[in-house]
């Protein structure tokens, strides 16, 4: 076990210069990085690379929370350098999912070791930060594990890091503009002019679809889309959102059927739409955006949601809601509360 704690084990990036200086084979598969530690075992990668063994690095979050420009750049570098020299070796992102753990496997002559723990591939994971992080001893799980990181490398779950669009963060552009363009010609009305005492209603209870990780609410960490423009993948746009109503929904008698109006409980008209089979898609007209602006704008600015961030139940909870009401104020209009 390995702690960075003297009486713990000790600090685990000793254990990585050890492990590095003898590998045939690395592949780290880590959270996050540091480009710190990133400087300290470049030559490592480098040269196991150029002895013929396979140098693998994938960032589990970068491709939906982005890198700083300075480490976009090395690690970029880095992966165009072990690819010149086997294409198999490189850096890379998943895609379709994020991953958060942290798994450290070195194939020597006549063994591997595998680490598994808390401790990202940075400095303050593998030094500063009070971790554990522990070795695989037992065959069995060993080659579970193996399996794992097969699987988490194949195409699958990931991309090589030069097709995909990483952003730089403060420079991630949350909304195209031709969406702002069409945000801001949504009109407004006085929401207060709505009586909604006798209206008939339904819900759509949020809690139920929340934790659909890459749907509903969380399409941005689905899998990403290819640019024509640069022939990478990048992430879905933060705001696309749609609904997915159930059979219980979108049999209710109140529940629209293609196009509607919704008039929102803070004063604007969104055209909205629903649609697909039995009309159980319910998502804004012009863009997917424009329905997400409007909900995930409410839990960002009561500081329930941060951006590039999933919304969870603890989200709801944190906002004070977890459910959309629809009351209908006449046939193609909606008044919806949230």
């Amino acid at each position: 076990m390995y702690t960075n704690l003297k009486n713990h084990g000790g600090l685990f990036n000793v254990v990585l210069d050890k492990e590095f200086s003898k590998a045939k084979n690395v592949s780290i598969a880590t959270g996050y990085t540091s480009l710190d530690i990133l400087n300290s075992y470049e030559n490592s990668f480098m040269r196991i690379a150029k002895q013929g063994g396979i140098s693998k690095l994938l960032l589990g979050m970068a491709f939906y929370e982005g890198l700083s420009s300075r480490k976009l750049d090395f690690v970029n570098n880095l992966n165009l350098k072990l690819k010149e020299i086997n294409h198999d070796s490189g850096v890379f992102v998943t895609n379709g999912r994020r991953y958060h753990g942290k798994v450290y496997c070195f194939e020597h002559e006549s063994n591997i070791n595998i680490y598994l723990g808390s401790s990202n591939f940075s400095t303050s994971g593998t030094k500063g930060n009070i971790e554990c992080t522990v070795p695989i001893q037992d065959k069995n799980q060993k080659n579970k594990v193996l399996n794992f990181l097969e699987d988490l490398y194949s195409p699958t779950y990931s991309i090589s890091i030069d097709r995909a669009e990483i952003t730089v963060p403060g420079k991630k552009k949350v909304v195209l503009k031709n969406v702002e363009n069409v945000w801001n010609s949504i009109e407004n009305y006085n929401p207060n002019s709505v009586d909604t005492s006798n209206l008939p209603r339904f819900e759509f209870s949020l809690e139920r679809v929340v934790e659909k990780e890459k749907s509903n609410l969380n399409v941005y960490f689905g899998k990403g889309r290819l640019n024509t423009n640069t022939g990478k993948i990048t992430p879905r746009p933060w705001y696309e959102i749609e609904l997915i109503a159930n059979n219980e929904i979108n049999s209710n008698p109140f529940y629209p059927k293609g196009d509607f109006l919704a008039y929102t409980d803070d004063g604007y008209i969104i055209p909205m739409r629903t649609q697909g089979d039995y009309y159980k898609n319910i998502r804004s007209k012009q863009s997917l955006q424009i329905f997400g602006i409007w909900l995930k704008g409410k839990l960002e600015k009561s500081g329930a949601l941060a951006k590039y961030q999933p919304v969870t139940l603890d989200t709801l909870v944190e906002y004070g809601n977890s459910k959309i009401d629809f009351f209908k104020i006449d046939e193609g209009k909606y008044f919806i509360k949230f």
